[in-house]
């Protein structure tokens, strides 16, 4: 009874690990088969059966950051050494690079239009850095400088947000004095002045309206601001995750449970969460996403718990840009694949469409 009971054992253990490493493997193969076709090309698809793009597999170099991508998904840029590098999405291959005497520290790609923002700095004395605000437009390659201002034990620039509808950019820094450590957002306007919004404690996150001149952001206690106000409209811890078009401010609850939708500093909208199980959550300026281990919904759409994409465990996500989503693999190489547009946003499309041609 006893070698009976042994062998039972033996053949159930057996066949459990055979199943989940059959299991594992599928869940990977039909990954990779998924993702085969997934890059982006120069020619364009237009069969119904072609949802998804294709190109050569994307090495990104290492020692890369802050990963940006255009808002057509023809360049894709990076820092590394103080230089912005521009490469194109459709090979990889290098298109341009930003470089200047003085360090670049910092610099954002905007969202709707291939330019983008960089900071250069220079210290001129042991406690003071000057600090320079530039900007290059990728296409004809030009370069514009504006303002310069002087910040007191420069760290670093934490973030950078700017509206291209109204010329304002506001930009949190860090200083660092001995042992402490304090975050300031200022107010920047490129063809006037500047000022303070806000210091004395740790931002962690900041967006600002693109339609009217005013910023959102949080520090390390869960505080909420907009401008330099405290907002003291939920009855719950939350975090900032986003905003889209109309310039609503999205929210996450603190258990992961509700997005609330913000307009005017008034809770318009209140979405109900069916997981909890958040990987990431993500903003483009024009929408705002949540991250699940194996799925993408867009809760700023009219669709908000719809899944516009799978995912797998085998990819780190990286953005989305119009219809494309941007994963990065396990060995360092870009993949890009389709989502599914909401109809709300082929409307917003073709009315900007509209707007720029008149």
């Amino acid at each position: 009874m006893k070698k009976v009971l042994t062998y039972l054992i033996v053949f159930i253990a057996i066949g459990t690990i055979i199943t989940v490493v059959s299991l594992s493997f599928v869940d990977n193969f039909l990954y990779s088969m998924s993702q085969s076709n997934t890059f982006i090309s120069q020619e364009d698809k237009k069969s119904d059966e072609d949802s998804v793009m294709e190109v050569s597999k994307i090495k990104i170099d290492e020692g890369a950051t802050n990963l940006q991508y255009s808002f057509n998904n023809k360049y894709y840029t990076y820092l590394k050494d103080s230089k912005v590098y521009v490469n194109k999405v459709s090979d990889g291959q290098n298109f341009s690079v930003i470089e200047e005497e003085e360090k670049i520290c910092y610099y954002n790609l905007l969202y709707d239009k291939n330019l983008i923002i960089y900071i250069t700095e220079e210290e001129t004395s042991k406690t003071n850095t000057k600090l320079v605000i530039n900007t290059y437009d990728i296409e004809s390659k030009r370069k514009s400088k504006y303002n310069s201002f002087n910040v007191t034990n420069f760290s670093s620039i934490k973030d950078m947000n700017m509206s291209p509808i109204i010329n304002i950019i506001y930009i949190n820094i860090e200083t660092k004095n001995n042992t402490k450590t304090n975050n300031t957002i200022y107010r920047v306007d490129l063809f006037n002045s500047m000022s303070q919004v806000k210091s004395g404690t740790i931002f962690d996150k900041m967006i600002m309206l693109q339609h009217r001149d005013r910023v959102y952001y949080e520090d390390t206690n869960n505080n909420i601001y907009s401008g330099s106000t405290k907002l003291n409209i939920f009855k719950t811890d939350v975090k900032m995750i986003g905003i889209d078009l109309d310039d609503n401010i999205y929210f996450l609850s603190d258990d992961n449970k509700s997005v609330y939708k913000l307009k005017d500093n008034k809770i318009k909208d209140t979405i109900k969460l069916t997981d909890s199980d958040i990987v990431t959550t993500y903003t483009n300026n024009v929408s705002t996403y949540i991250i699940y281990p194996t799925y993408v919904i867009d809760v700023s759409s009219k669709n908000p718990l719809k899944r516009i994409s799978r995912m797998s465990e085998y990819v780190k996500f990286e953005a989305i840009k119009d219809d494309t989503m941007y994963l990065r693999t396990s060995d360092n190489n870009l993949v890009a694949t389709k989502i599914l547009m909401d109809e709300i946003d082929e409307e917003t499309n073709d009315n900007d469409d509209d707007k720029e041609g008149n």
